[in-house]
């Protein structure tokens, strides 16, 4: 039994089909609100350590209730708890303490192109914890990444101002951390579930370690003062938040976590869009060149293999298939 699922779930990796392509693009644009939400609610004059707990909570509470009407609470047993704790932390508390902390700080598209280092980090780390095996131009992809990364810190006319590189090095550590909760799950063997469970689980995790954060600091927030701009982000990061983790959780269910690290590709050019719609960000030649260099590390670390390649392309060929189909129907 457990074969066939094993077959059947790498059948479905090979060919994702419409949905998955379609929950790929729907998760980037909502990870790239993640970073505008933050930018908004810190810059209105919300505490970005309160801000981090609200959304979390307000995405647990949401989840909780999908998870109860769908299909029952979260399992908490170790095995669960163990995930739970370990992707709510590299996952969600300190990656969005981090951006909430630097987004008034850092222009949207240079946080962005960090997002973009998560593939080249993992397949770092893969290979530093011996879960993958070295090819060479997959390495040669890494000092692509590393080449575009240095653009950014080192040249003084990359950055509006001298005074962010250290900002975007702490920025920096947000991608780490998700690179680490993938090389931690790959590890941890996370076990089978719905979707909606696991998300809430994860956000649970979160918000109970963001709570202990808030003691400790002392830094209390409860929607205080006007209900303004900030307000409003906070609440829309809670649903941005539920809906987030719940894609993370289905669509690597389904298309399998190569497909599910296209999404970098997603982020980062809509992080950058938005930055340059909403908030008049103007980048350098030098992000530019960066950006450049960190995609064809990225196109070198995730298309290595054909195998990659081939079940891609029979996603992006079924989906246009489709909407070929349908247009035939109409005419």
């Amino acid at each position: 039994m457990a074969d066939s699922k094993t077959e059947a779930a790498r059948a479905a990796w090979r060919s994702p089909g419409a949905v998955p392509v379609l929950m790929l693009f729907v998760l980037g644009m909502s990870l790239a609100l993640v970073l505008v939400f933050n930018r908004v609610a810190v810059d209105n004059g919300v505490p970005f350590i309160p801000y981090v707990f609200w959304q979390s909570f307000g995405g647990c509470v949401i989840l909780l209730i999908l998870a109860l009407t769908l299909s029952g609470f979260p399992p908490i047993s170790w095995v669960h708890a163990r995930v739970y704790v370990v992707t709510g932390t590299l996952n969600l508390t300190i990656p969005y303490l981090i951006f909430a902390f630097v987004a008034s700080k850092v222009p949207t598209g240079i946080l962005s192109l960090g997002l973009s280092l998560v593939p080249v980090t993992i397949y770092a780390l893969a290979l530093m914890f011996r879960l993958d095996s070295f090819r060479i131009v997959r390495f040669f992809g890494i000092l692509l990444g590393l080449a575009g990364l240095l653009l950014v810190l080192l040249p003084k006319a990359s950055l509006p101002s001298p005074d962010m590189v250290g900002w975007v090095a702490l920025g920096l550590v947000a991608p780490l951390c998700y690179a680490l909760n993938a090389i931690c799950v790959a590890m941890l063997r996370p076990p089978e579930g719905d979707s909606v469970q696991l998300a809430g689980g994860l956000m649970f995790a979160g918000s109970i370690s963001m709570l202990a954060v808030m003691a400790v600091t002392g830094e209390w927030w409860a929607f205080d003062g006007t209900f303004g701009d900030g307000h409003w982000a906070t609440i829309a990061a809670m649903a941005n938040n539920a809906l987030t983790f719940y894609l993370i959780f289905e669509l690597i269910k389904r298309a399998g976590p190569v497909f599910f690290s296209m999404v970098n590709y997603v982020v980062t050019l809509t992080s950058m869009g938005l930055g340059i719609w909403l908030f008049r960000d103007a980048h350098s030649l030098w992000i530019w060149a960066a950006l450049a260099l960190i995609g064809a590390s990225l196109v070198l670390v995730n298309f290595i293999s054909y195998w990659s390649i081939s079940f891609r392309w029979a996603a992006v060929s079924k989906f246009m298939g489709g909407i070929m189909r349908r247009l035939r129907r109409l005419f």
